[in-house]
């Protein structure tokens, strides 16, 4: 049984509303030994890069969405219409999601931990939710005429069949220009 006692962290430097210096703890600890050391962060590239370098081009998140749909329109033509919604609440495990019922994909653009997703990251997520989208609505592009989901199941045959199409065509057009 941990017989611990918990106290607060004490406040490290004088209260401005107050007369006097913070309280300090009992015992004589230092407040300074409490403290976790913080977790350091995906490296970003330096801001000053090399002679012949730059760094990457991030678009701002609004301009994420317009630019995944026409990217999608070079590869591939859609039937059913579906909104795109790049949300830049942080996650920590959850890229994306497509949402049925309101023909929806949403991307979330930013990890917990690691601020902004990489675009190509986002892109491939981007791919990765439209493939469920056509999956239901489109089979029929796709040689199958009923989508195949198996309930219980994220990814059916089907859905892995119209991924890899996706990106195929995508890796092809990038390698043509």
């Amino acid at each position: 049984m941990d017989t611990s006692r918990q106290t607060e962290h004490p406040r490290r430097s004088q209260d401005p509303q107050r007369n006097g210096p913070a309280p300090r703890p009992a015992g004589g600890l230092d407040p300074d030994a409490w403290e976790q050391p913080s977790t350091p962060a995906r490296p970003r590239p330096s801001p000053r890069p090399g002679l012949n370098e730059s760094p990457p081009f991030e678009p701002p998140i609004s301009a994420v969405g317009p630019l995944f749909v026409r990217r999608l329109e070079r590869i591939y033509s859609w039937r059913v219409t579906f909104s795109v919604d790049i949300n830049s609440r942080p996650t920590s495990h959850i890229l994306g999601g497509y949402y049925r019922s309101r023909r929806l994909v949403r991307i979330y653009a930013h990890d917990s931990k690691d601020g902004r997703r990489p675009l190509n990251e986002l892109f491939d997520t981007f791919l990765h939710e439209v493939a469920h989208h056509l999956e239901y609505t489109e089979p029929q592009s796709f040689n199958s005429k009923v989508c195949r989901r198996v309930r219980g199941r994220m990814h059916s045959r089907l859905f892995w069949q119209i991924l890899g199409e996706l990106k195929f065509r995508w890796a092809d057009l990038q390698a043509r220009s």
